[in-house]
Protein backbone atom coordinates (compact mmCIF):
# COMPACT_ATOMS: atom_id res chain seq x y z
CA UNK A 1 0.00 0.00 0.00
CA UNK A 2 1.54 3.42 -1.12
CA UNK A 3 1.74 5.54 2.25
CA UNK A 4 -0.33 8.38 0.70
CA UNK A 5 -3.35 6.32 0.57
CA UNK A 6 -6.16 6.70 2.91
CA UNK A 7 -5.85 3.61 5.54
CA UNK A 8 -8.56 3.12 8.14
CA UNK A 9 -9.15 1.28 11.05
CA UNK A 10 -11.83 0.45 13.21
CA UNK A 11 -12.57 0.58 16.90
CA UNK A 12 -15.57 -1.41 18.64
CA UNK A 13 -17.89 -0.49 21.19
CA UNK A 14 -18.53 -2.05 24.35
CA UNK A 15 -19.76 -5.92 24.43
CA UNK A 16 -18.77 -5.67 20.52
CA UNK A 17 -15.74 -7.64 18.48
CA UNK A 18 -14.61 -7.99 15.36
CA UNK A 19 -17.92 -10.33 14.73
CA UNK A 20 -20.53 -7.14 15.19
CA UNK A 21 -22.74 -5.61 12.66
CA UNK A 22 -21.24 -2.74 12.46
CA UNK A 23 -17.60 -3.96 11.47
CA UNK A 24 -18.64 -5.72 9.21
CA UNK A 25 -20.40 -3.03 6.82
CA UNK A 26 -17.90 -0.85 7.34
CA UNK A 27 -15.10 -3.77 6.33
CA UNK A 28 -17.48 -3.78 3.43
CA UNK A 29 -18.02 -0.31 2.30
CA UNK A 30 -14.21 0.64 2.58
CA UNK A 31 -12.82 -2.65 1.97
CA UNK A 32 -9.48 -3.07 4.12
CA UNK A 33 -10.49 -2.25 7.21
CA UNK A 34 -7.98 -2.49 10.41
CA UNK A 35 -10.26 -4.15 13.00
CA UNK A 36 -8.47 -2.38 16.39
CA UNK A 37 -10.06 -5.16 18.78
CA UNK A 38 -9.40 -4.56 22.24
CA UNK A 39 -10.57 -6.10 25.56
CA UNK A 40 -13.07 -3.76 26.99
CA UNK A 41 -13.08 -5.95 30.31
CA UNK A 42 -10.00 -4.77 31.79
CA UNK A 43 -8.68 -1.32 32.88
CA UNK A 44 -8.92 1.42 30.45
CA UNK A 45 -4.87 2.21 30.31
CA UNK A 46 -4.65 -1.23 29.39
CA UNK A 47 -7.45 -1.26 26.62
CA UNK A 48 -6.00 1.81 25.07
CA UNK A 49 -2.02 -0.24 25.51
CA UNK A 50 -3.83 -2.55 23.67
CA UNK A 51 -5.28 -0.63 20.48
CA UNK A 52 -2.58 2.00 20.51
CA UNK A 53 0.02 -1.54 20.03
CA UNK A 54 -2.19 -1.74 16.89
CA UNK A 55 -2.20 1.54 15.75
CA UNK A 56 1.50 1.84 15.88
CA UNK A 57 1.69 -1.04 13.59
CA UNK A 58 -0.48 -0.03 10.91
CA UNK A 59 0.44 4.00 11.57
CA UNK A 60 4.16 3.44 10.39
CA UNK A 61 3.67 2.40 7.25
CA UNK A 62 0.72 4.42 6.64
CA UNK A 63 0.50 8.04 7.93
CA UNK A 64 -2.72 8.38 6.75
CA UNK A 65 -4.42 6.23 8.98
CA UNK A 66 -8.42 7.23 9.82
CA UNK A 67 -9.77 6.14 12.50
CA UNK A 68 -13.45 4.89 12.86
CA UNK A 69 -15.39 4.23 16.10
CA UNK A 70 -18.84 3.83 17.81
CA UNK A 71 -19.72 4.39 21.35
CA UNK A 72 -16.81 3.51 23.52
CA UNK A 73 -14.86 2.30 20.56
CA UNK A 74 -15.40 6.27 19.55
CA UNK A 75 -14.10 7.42 23.11
CA UNK A 76 -10.98 5.71 22.12
CA UNK A 77 -10.77 6.56 18.84
CA UNK A 78 -10.96 10.94 19.75
CA UNK A 79 -8.42 10.10 22.15
CA UNK A 80 -5.95 8.31 20.03
CA UNK A 81 -6.82 10.90 17.43
CA UNK A 82 -5.63 14.07 19.17
CA UNK A 83 -2.48 11.76 20.50
CA UNK A 84 -1.40 10.92 16.72
CA UNK A 85 -3.30 13.60 15.11
CA UNK A 86 -5.28 11.47 13.24
CA UNK A 87 -9.00 12.04 11.23
CA UNK A 88 -11.37 10.45 12.96
CA UNK A 89 -15.31 9.58 12.14
CA UNK A 90 -16.95 8.31 15.32
CA UNK A 91 -20.85 7.18 15.80
CA UNK A 92 -22.47 7.91 19.21
CA UNK A 93 -19.17 8.03 21.09
CA UNK A 94 -18.82 8.21 24.52
CA UNK A 95 -17.54 11.47 26.10
CA UNK A 96 -17.55 10.12 30.09
CA UNK A 97 -17.29 6.47 30.07
CA UNK A 98 -16.66 6.80 34.07
CA UNK A 99 -20.27 8.09 33.83
CA UNK A 100 -21.75 7.48 31.04
CA UNK A 101 -20.84 3.74 31.38
CA UNK A 102 -22.32 2.87 34.96
CA UNK A 103 -25.48 2.40 34.10
CA UNK A 104 -24.31 -1.05 32.85
CA UNK A 105 -22.29 -1.79 35.62
CA UNK A 106 -21.99 -5.42 36.74
CA UNK A 107 -23.03 -8.34 34.77
CA UNK A 108 -22.19 -7.66 30.90
CA UNK A 109 -21.69 -9.86 27.79
CA UNK A 110 -20.74 -10.18 24.68
CA UNK A 111 -23.23 -10.13 22.07
CA UNK A 112 -21.62 -12.07 19.94
CA UNK A 113 -19.59 -14.79 21.84
CA UNK A 114 -22.54 -14.29 25.37
CA UNK A 115 -18.82 -14.63 27.21
CA UNK A 116 -20.03 -13.31 30.58
CA UNK A 117 -18.16 -10.53 32.50
CA UNK A 118 -18.63 -7.76 35.26
CA UNK A 119 -17.85 -4.23 34.86
CA UNK A 120 -16.70 -3.03 38.22
CA UNK A 121 -16.03 0.36 39.87
CA UNK A 122 -12.45 -0.03 38.98
CA UNK A 123 -13.06 -0.69 35.36
CA UNK A 124 -15.09 2.84 35.03
CA UNK A 125 -12.98 4.71 37.00
CA UNK A 126 -9.62 3.98 35.23
CA UNK A 127 -11.11 6.45 32.55
CA UNK A 128 -10.71 8.89 34.85
CA UNK A 129 -7.39 9.10 34.01
CA UNK A 130 -8.06 9.20 30.04
CA UNK A 131 -9.89 12.83 29.35
CA UNK A 132 -11.05 13.88 26.10
CA UNK A 133 -9.77 16.63 24.94
CA UNK A 134 -11.84 19.01 22.25
CA UNK A 135 -7.97 20.82 21.82
CA UNK A 136 -7.66 18.96 18.13
CA UNK A 137 -5.55 19.62 15.43
CA UNK A 138 -7.49 17.71 13.09
CA UNK A 139 -11.55 18.40 13.90
CA UNK A 140 -13.37 15.27 14.17
CA UNK A 141 -16.50 14.08 12.33
CA UNK A 142 -19.35 13.08 15.29
CA UNK A 143 -22.64 11.56 14.25
CA UNK A 144 -25.19 11.55 16.93
CA UNK A 145 -28.31 10.01 16.93
CA UNK A 146 -30.66 11.88 18.47
CA UNK A 147 -33.05 8.96 19.21
CA UNK A 148 -29.94 7.19 21.10
CA UNK A 149 -30.97 5.22 24.46
CA UNK A 150 -27.52 4.07 25.89
CA UNK A 151 -25.57 7.38 25.66
CA UNK A 152 -26.82 10.70 25.57
CA UNK A 153 -26.32 12.84 22.85
CA UNK A 154 -26.68 16.26 24.44
CA UNK A 155 -23.47 15.46 26.71
CA UNK A 156 -21.42 14.65 22.90
CA UNK A 157 -23.28 18.24 21.58
CA UNK A 158 -22.22 20.22 24.84
CA UNK A 159 -18.54 18.82 25.01
CA UNK A 160 -17.92 19.20 21.62
CA UNK A 161 -19.85 21.86 20.26
CA UNK A 162 -17.87 24.33 17.86
CA UNK A 163 -15.21 21.87 17.97
CA UNK A 164 -16.54 18.52 15.93
CA UNK A 165 -18.50 18.83 12.98
CA UNK A 166 -21.37 17.20 14.40
CA UNK A 167 -24.13 15.17 12.15
CA UNK A 168 -27.34 15.43 13.92
CA UNK A 169 -29.62 12.10 13.09
CA UNK A 170 -32.70 10.51 13.85
CA UNK A 171 -31.04 6.97 14.58
CA UNK A 172 -30.64 5.28 17.37
CA UNK A 173 -27.36 4.39 19.33
CA UNK A 174 -27.34 1.56 16.64
CA UNK A 175 -26.51 2.78 13.56
CA UNK A 176 -29.15 1.00 11.52
CA UNK A 177 -27.18 1.73 7.85
CA UNK A 178 -23.49 3.02 7.65
CA UNK A 179 -23.87 3.37 3.72
CA UNK A 180 -25.40 6.56 4.23
CA UNK A 181 -22.28 8.18 5.69
CA UNK A 182 -19.46 6.78 3.31
CA UNK A 183 -18.75 9.87 1.58
CA UNK A 184 -18.31 11.42 5.50
CA UNK A 185 -15.65 7.93 6.07
CA UNK A 186 -13.89 8.60 3.57
CA UNK A 187 -13.32 12.28 3.75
Amino acid sequence: MNANTQCFAYIHGLNRDKNSRSCKEIHTLLGSVHDFYYNYTQNALLALAEIENKLSDVYKNNPNLKLIGSSLGGFFALYLARKYQLSCTVFNPVTFPSEQLAPFKGKNHNFYTNREWNLTDEILQSYTRLPLSTDMKLMPAIVLGLNDETVSPMVTIHFWKHHAKILLTTEEHSIANYQKYLSLLKK
